[in-house]
């Protein structure tokens, strides 16, 4: 059977005077016994009820205590004496026992005690230990390497009986819990500890005494005024628990370690990760990164985005590989030589190569770049060049057309060089032959050549005319003169004025425009100058001898009105129209012609009929004749004449 002589609770009720050491901590019932304290013995005074009073120097030398440590801190088992030991003692039998002593940062330590009346009639029992043994040496060498590795070890570690009795304790820094070291003893640890770590503790302990084991749980505490270590002043201190019950036992070891460092620089890692994170979602371009296995680590959401189809297999720990031809069989990829184009980007992925362009089956276009880490990983760019791929196409086209637009400029100085040298010639050679008289005075020739001169001279006015009118409406500088126009007097004017062609090339005109047709708004000069070059055309390509021209007009469904032009002559074949569109472009040669033009009436015709907001269609077929047709809008349609 074990007595324990308890642990005094540390209050003036309980121990008077107990607030300094030594033989003045025990108040006057250890008074005159102050040779006591000079003694080489350890010694103890104890109450009848158990409670230590008083040690001197030599017994705190045998236990391991700072001189400043209270007394009551002691608590002293006699495992082998009998339950009335002390009160034997009391009344002035001398018992020698074995005691094993229990105090804070010291490992138990078994002696052998000798209980007696203390020397003066004090009523406190007198425990006296051999001070000689060589086991007392080796405990006390135990005692100071105990302490130290209490010092070095980070953890505060508490032993504790069911309800939180502190039965003894170690810490290298009590002050983290901001609680002073001598409360520790005689209390409950849910009575010490602040909240929320007295809650907590106090939870724990119910637990275990339902019959868990083991028990692990974290809290914070506030910043202590003034606190060192255990991170930056000012901020909350953050702790571990563990609490394990000791089987067959009332007892439950627990340690509480200080993790604020630890906790802070967590949670500086993750402030950086979410940092690093957050600038990575910001990238307008995929981003990717691969471990120095070819893993995926992370990715952007613009890269699932890009990659949609293949969201399932872009998750981390799949390999690059294993992405890529997932998307592959997928249909991600728009690509030729699917299998040698997968190659060709293994291989650019593994040596980092130069960039690589490749287009989606959506017809996105993608440009890949990457480069190595120093640990050996990849990281990656898609960029979408969808648009740059546009612009470099129209610049294409836009640059085509302006080679092409050179050549006609240079074809169109040619034709138009041409077209005035052969008037100038023969203005310049009959006026030179009238002039000189070469075919002696008033040769009645003359007259013919003056005629010439005349024609000549009216094709190049027309000429120049119409290529300065192209010109205008070009630049945007042509002006309509806008009014009420009546289509059927236009068309029989145009026809009066053609009519002598007409006739010498046994063409017919007709015309067919009902007498109800809407009046139409516009230029009339132009619209005449427009009918003068259709018919022009319609009657210098009609089939000779046996050749019609037809001028229509009708209103369309929309409320416009259609002026068609329409001959029966030679036509063209279809890739012909577009030249026949072009300034100068001549379809037929002379041999096919009965006259020469400028090649400026349909392209002419084309902008003039733009001007007016209408449009421009052209039918023709080799050997059955063309249609124009004119096309005005119906917001030209109707007003007064």
């Amino acid at each position: 059977m074990t007595t324990v002589l308890p642990i005094a609770p540390h209050s003036d009720a309980a121990s008077p005077g107990l607030d300094r050491a030594g033989l003045d901590g025990a108040g006057g019932e250890v008074a005159g016994l102050d040779w006591l304290d000079a003694l080489a013995t350890p010694l103890w005074l104890l109450r009848p009820g158990g409670q230590t009073v008083w040690m001197n120097d030599a017994a705190r030398a045998l236990i391991g205590l700072e001189r400043d440590t209270s007394p009551a801190a002691v608590r002293i088992a006699l495992p082998e004496a009998p339950p009335d030991a002390l009160e034997q003692a009391a009344m002035g039998r001398k018992v020698e026992t074995r005691a094993v002593l229990h105090a804070p940062l010291t490992l138990p330590l078994e002696v052998d005690l000798r209980l007696a009346p203390a020397p003066r009639p004090t009523g406190l029992i007198l425990a006296e230990a051999p001070a000689d043994s060589g086991a007392r040496q080796e405990m006390m060498r135990l005692n100071e390497q105990l302490i130290a590795l209490s010092y070095a070890y980070p953890d505060i570690r508490f032993e504790l009986l069911r309800d939180g009795t502190i039965l003894d304790f170690a810490a290298a820094s009590p002050g983290d819990l901001n609680v002073p070291a001598e409360r520790f003893l005689a209390h409950r640890v849910q009575e010490v500890l602040p909240e929320p770590a007295a809650g907590l503790l106090a939870a724990a302990l119910g637990r275990l005494n339902e019959g868990q084991t083991v028990i692990g749980l974290d809290f914070s505490l506030p910043p202590h005024p003034g606190q060192v270590g255990g991170g930056q002043p000012g901020t909350a201190k953050s702790f571990e628990a563990r609490l394990v019950a000791l089987p067959d036992s009332d007892r439950v070891l627990c340690s509480i370690r200080n993790v604020t460092e630890r906790v802070q620089a967590e949670s500086a890692a993750r402030r950086a990760h979410h940092l690093l994170s957050d600038a990575i979602e910001c990238i307008t371009e995929g981003f990717v990164l691969y471990d120095a296995q070819d893993r995926l680590v992370l990715c952007n959401a613009r890269y699932r985005e890009l990659f949609s189809a293949n969201t399932d297999l872009i998750t981390p720990g799949t390999d690059f590989e294993t992405v890529l031809r997932g998307g592959a069989e997928r249909g991600v990829y728009r690509v030729p030589d699917l299998e040698g184009w997968i190659e060709r980007r293994i291989e650019q992925h593994r040596n980092a190569g130069p960039p690589m362009e490749v287009q989606l089956q959506n017809g996105r276009w993608i440009r890949i770049e990457e480069w190595r880490t120093h640990e050996g990983g990849t990281v990656g760019i898609r960029a979408d060049i969808t648009d740059l791929k546009a612009r470099e196409a129209e610049l294409s086209i836009a640059r085509d057309a302006a080679e092409q637009a050179n050549q006609r400029k240079s074809d169109y100085v040619h034709h138009l060089s041409h077209e005035l040298r052969t008037p100038l010639n023969a203005v310049l050679g009959f006026a030179q032959i009238i002039h000189e008289e070469m075919m002696g005075p008033n040769n009645p020739r003359y007259r013919d050549y003056a005629g010439q001169i005349a024609a000549a001279g009216v094709y190049m006015l027309d000429l120049i005319n119409n290529l300065l009118d192209l010109a205008r409406i070009e630049a945007g500088r042509m002006d309509l003169h806008e009014e009420a126009c009546n289509l059927s007097l236009l068309v029989d004017l145009t026809f009066g004025m053609m009519q002598p062609r007409a006739q010498d090339a046994a063409v017919t005109l007709c015309m067919e425009i009902p007498d109800d047709l809407p009046s139409l708004r516009g230029d009339a000069s132009l619209i005449r100058q427009m009918l003068t070059n259709l018919i022009g055309n319609a009657i210098k390509f009609a089939r000779p001898n046996d050749g019609h021209v037809r001028v229509r007009a009708e209103t369309t469904r929309e409320g416009g009105i259609a002026l068609t032009v329409a001959d029966n002559g030679i036509g063209m074949r279809p890739e012909q129209i577009p030249v026949a569109l072009d300034a100068f472009g001549q379809v037929h040669g002379r041999d096919r012609a009965a006259e020469r033009g400028s090649g400026l009436g349909l392209p002419l015709t084309r902008a003039l009929i733009g001007l007016h907001g209408g449009t421009f269609h052209i039918d023709s077929s080799v050997g059955a004749g063309t249609t124009v047709r004119l096309t005005f809008p119906p917001c030209r349609v109707g007003g007064a004449m």
